[in-house]
C-alpha cells in the first residue's frame, strides 16, 4: 500500500506542476498582450500526454513571440530588466516575479491562488534553483530566426567550435615535434653519441605525444557532442516546420518531399565529420612551409609549387563536380519518390500485376543515380591521385635539392630528413581538399534545398493575431467560396454559399469528384479558399488558431490514416489524457467495441502500418472513435461507413442517433440512405456548385422526380 500511496502522491505533484506551468504561461501571454489558450500553447510540442512542463515552457512561449533567457542570479539580485522572470524553487514549485516595487517589495504571480500578491524580500526566499527571464521578441529576433534558421540551430555551439579550432591549432603545432626530434638526433645525438640527450629528447617527445593524444580525444568528443546537438536541433526544427506547413505548399510527391527532408543528414554529416578540421589543417600549410624554409631555405619552393598545383586542380575538379552533386541529390529524390509510391501501394501493385513496371522504373532510376555518383567518385579519385603524385614529386625534389645543398655544406642531413617529414604536412591536407570541397558543396546544396523547405508558410504564424474565442455555437457559413487544388486550374468548388445553424444536422450528397470532401478540408484550414470566405460562429476561420479550430471541429476522412501501434494508441492519438471510461464510450459509439471485444488483446490489438492488419471498416470505426473522443462542437463525417458491412453500419447509425447532442452541429457527406436518416437537411453538390439545398425529404423527392441518382 505504501508504494501505491507514493505513486499517487507523485502523480498529484506532476499534475499540480503541469497546472502551475500552464497557469504561468497563460498569465505571461496576457501580461504581454498575447492572450493564448491551453490548446494553442501545447499545439505541436513534443509533450508527454499533452502536458506542458517547465522544460518545454520556453518553446511554448516562443510560439507567442516571447523569448526566454536563463538567469542564475539570486532572487534579490535579479535586475529589473530581467523581469518578469519565471523562478523555480528547490521543491519544484514555480512562481512569476513580475516587478520590483519602489518600496523594495516584489509583485509576484502565484499559480496556486491564480492571482498577484506583493511579497517582501524575506517572504520571497532565496531557495530558487533556476530562472527564466521573459521578454517580447523584436523584429530583429524574428528576422534572425526566419532568415538564419541554420544559425539558430547552431546556437550555443560557438564555445564548442572555438575549443575544436583551438585544439586543432595545438595539434598542428605538436606535429613539428617529431621533425625537430629527428633533426636533433641526426645532427647532435649521433655525431656526438650523446645518449643522455637522446633520452631527454625522447621523454620530451613522449610528453608531446601524450598531450597530442588527449587533445585528439577531447576534440573528437567535442565534435561528436556538437554534431549530436546540431542533429537534434536541425531535425526538430525541420520536422516542426514540415508538420506545421500548409498542405497547399508541399510538393505533390511524398517521396521527393521526404528526400528533401532527409538532406539534413548531409548537413549533419558535414558538421559531424572533420571537414572543419581539414580546412584548419590547410591554413597551417604556410606555418609548416615557414618551418621547412628555416631548415632547408629555398628548397621549400618545391612542396609549395606541388601544393599550389594540387589545390588548383582540386578546386577545378570540385567546381566541375558541383553540377553532378546537384544532379545526384535530385536523382535521390526521384528514387525515394518511386520507393515511397510503390511501398505505399504494394497490394495494388500485386493485384494489377505491375511488379515488372515498377521494377523497371526503379532500375532506370537507380541506374541514372549510380552513373551520376560514379562521375562524382571518379572526379574525387582523380583529385586524390593527382595530389598523391604531387606529394611524391615534392618529396623527390626535396631529396635532390637537399643533396646538392648538403654537398655544398649549406644544410645538414637532419635538416633534409626533417624537411621531408614536414613536407608531408604541407601536402597531406591538400589531399583532403577534394573530399572537403565535395562535402562542402553537398552541404551547400542541402542547405539551399532545406532553405526552400524552411521558407514554407507556417500555418500557425499569420500576419495578424489569432482571436482567443471558443467555438461555442458551431454555426458554419460558406460565402461565395471558390477553390482549386494546387497545380490544378479546375475549380473543385465554384461560388458555393450556404449557412448551417447551431445544432443543425446536414447531409451533403453529389457525384464522385463533386467537391464534398473538399468542404471538410477547407473547414479545418487544410487549404485556404481561392476566393470567398468561410465563417465559424460568424468569424472568419483565418482568425482562428489551427489547433483551436481543429479541437472544436472534428473530421473523419473517407480514407482514414492509422499509425503503426495499437487500437488504444490510435484512438487516443489526439487526447492522450482521456480516461478509460471515455475511451470505452467512444469505442461503443463508433462500433470499435464490437470487434475489439473478440480479440484476445482487446484495445492492445495491433493495427499495423497505415492499418494494414485490419479491415477498411475497422479503420473507419477507429478514426470515428478518435474524433468522438475529442467531443468536438462540430462534426464532419466524410463517408464514415463506406467500408462497413450493413450490420455494423446499422449499429453505427443507432449509436450516433443516441449520442449526437441537439446543440452539436453535424455534417455528413454520404450516399448511404441509413446515414441520411440522421440529417434533417440536404446540400447537393454537382460539379463544384451547390445545386440544391433544403429539407432532406423534399430534396430527395426532387432528385427522384428529376431522375437523379444519389
Amino acid at each position: 500500500m505504501g508504494d501505491v500511496s507514493a505513486d499517487s502522491i507523485q502523480e498529484v505533484r506532476v499534475e499540480r506542476h503541469a497546472r502551475d506551468v500552464e497557469q504561468i504561461a497563460l498569465f505571461i501571454s496576457r501580461h504581454f498582450d498575447r492572450a493564448s489558450t491551453p490548446e494553442q500553447l501545447v499545439a505541436g510540442l513534443p509533450l508527454d500526454n499533452n502536458v506542458l512542463d517547465f522544460a518545454s515552457l520556453p518553446r511554448a512561449l516562443q510560439r507567442l513571440d516571447l523569448l526566454c533567457t536563463p538567469i542564475s542570479s539570486p532572487v534579490g539580485k535579479i535586475a529589473d530588466y530581467d523581469m518578469p522572470a519565471i523562478l523555480k524553487r528547490a521543491d519544484d514549485t514555480i512562481f512569476l516575479l513580475i516587478e520590483r516595487r519602489e518600496d523594495g517589495n516584489y509583485l509576484t504571480y502565484d499559480p496556486h491562488i491564480d492571482g498577484k500578491q506583493t511579497l517582501t524580500p524575506e517572504e520571497l526566499g532565496t531557495d530558487t534553483k533556476v530562472g527564466l527571464s521573459v521578454r517580447p521578441t523584436n523584429v530583429s529576433d524574428k528576422q534572425k530566426q526566419q532568415k538564419h534558421w541554420l544559425t539558430h540551430a547552431l546556437a550555443n555551439q560557438k564555445r564548442a567550435i572555438f575549443h575544436i579550432i583551438l585544439g586543432t591549432i595545438f595539434i598542428n603545432i605538436f606535429a613539428i615535434a617529431m621533425s625537430l626530434f629527428t633533426l636533433n638526433v641526426y645532427d647532435r645525438v649521433l655525431p656526438n653519441k650523446a645518449l643522455s640527450t637522446l633520452w631527454v629528447l625522447a621523454i620530451g617527445l613522449g610528453i608531446v605525444f601524450i598531450f597530442d593524444l588527449l587533445l585528439k580525444i577531447a576534440r573528437g568528443a567535442l565534435i561528436d557532442e556538437a554534431s549530436r546537438t546540431i542533429d537534434f536541433r536541425l531535425s526538430s526544427v525541420l520536422f516542426d516546420r514540415v508538420m506545421n506547413s500548409q498542405i497547399s505548399d508541399r510538393p505533390s510527391s511524398t517521396g521527393a518531399f521526404a528526400a528533401k527532408i532527409s538532406q539534413y543528414e548531409v548537413l549533419r554529416e558535414f558538421f559531424a565529420s572533420s571537414t572543419i578540421v581539414m580546412f584548419i589543417d590547410v591554413l597551417f600549410l604556410g606555418f609548416f612551409a615557414f618551418i621547412v624554409s628555416l631548415l632547408v631555405g629555398w628548397v621549400v619552393i618545391f612542396p609549395l609549387i606541388a601544393s599550389a598545383l594540387a589545390i588548383l586542380v582540386t578546386i577545378i575538379i570540385g567546381l566541375r563536380a558541383g553540377k553532378y552533386v546537384r544532379a545526384a541529390m535530385a536523382e535521390i529524390s526521384s528514387k525515394n519518390a518511386v520507393l515511397f509510391e510503390t511501398l505505399g501501394a504494394v497490394q495494388t501493385v500485386k493485384a494489377a500485376r505491375a511488379e515488372g513496371h515498377f521494377l523497371r522504373k526503379w532500375e532506370n532510376t537507380v541506374l541514372i543515380s549510380s552513373q551520376t555518383q560514379n562521375k562524382v567518385r571518379a572526379l574525387q579519385s582523380t583529385a586524390i591521385y593527382f595530389t598523391a603524385l604531387m606529394g611524391q614529386v615534392a618529396l623527390v625534389s626535396i631529396i635532390i635539392a637537399g643533396t646538392y645543398r648538403f654537398a655544398a655544406a649549406e644544410v645538414s642531413m637532419g635538416a633534409i630528413i626533417a624537411s621531408m617529414m614536414l613536407s608531408n604536412r604541407i601536402i597531406a591536407p591538400v589531399s583532403q581538399i577534394s573530399t572537403a570541397i565535395l562535402k562542402t558543396r553537398g552541404a551547400f546544396e542541402a542547405f539551399k534545398s532545406l532553405g526552400e523547405l524552411m521558407s514554407l508558410k507556417d500555418e500557425r504564424h499569420q500576419d495578424h493575431r489569432f482571436i482567443q474565442r471558443t467555438v461555442g455555437q458551431g454555426r458554419i457559413e460558406f460565402d461565395k467560396v471558390r477553390f482549386a487544388y494546387p497545380q490544378s486550374n479546375r475549380f473543385v468548388l465554384d461560388q458555393v454559399s450556404f449557412k448551417i445553424a447551431e445544432g443543425e444536422k446536414v447531409g451533403v450528397i453529389g457525384r464522385i469528384g463533386a467537391g464534398k470532401s473538399t468542404l471538410g478540408r477547407l473547414l479545418l484550414k487544410f487549404y485556404e479558399p481561392t476566393e470567398g470566405s468561410i465563417l465559424v460562429d460568424g468569424i472568419s476561420i483565418s482568425q482562428y488558431h489551427p489547433a483551436h479550430l481543429r479541437k472544436n471541429i472534428g473530421l473523419v476522412l473517407q480514407d482514414p490514416e492509422l499509425f503503426d501501434g495499437t487500437v488504444r494508441e490510435n484512438i487516443m492519438l489526439g487526447a492522450p489524457e482521456a480516461t478509460d471510461e471515455e475511451l470505452l464510450e467512444a469505442a461503443r459509439k463508433s462500433g470499435v467495441e464490437r470487434f475489439v471485444a473478440l480479440h484476445p488483446l482487446g484495445f492492445d490489438m495491433p493495427v499495423g502500418e497505415r492499418g494494414s492488419l485490419i479491415s477498411g471498416g475497422q479503420r473507419q470505426a477507429i478514426a470515428l472513435a478518435r474524433t468522438l473522443l475529442a467531443n468536438p462542437k462540430v462534426l464532419f463525417l466524410d463517408e464514415p461507413s463506406s467500408s462497413m458491412d450493413m450490420v455494423t453500419e446499422r449499429e453505427l447509425v443507432q449509436h450516433l442517433r443516441e449520442s449526437l447532442k441537439p446543440d452539436h452541429t453535424v455534417i455528413i457527406a454520404t450516399h448511404r440512405q441509413s446515414l441520411l436518416s440522421l440529417v434533417d437537411r440536404l446540400l447537393v453538390i454537382d460539379n463544384g456548385r451547390l445545386v440544391a439545398d433544403g429539407p432532406r425529404d423534399k430534396v430527395l423527392a426532387q432528385l427522384k422526380s428529376n431522375g437523379a441518382s444519389t
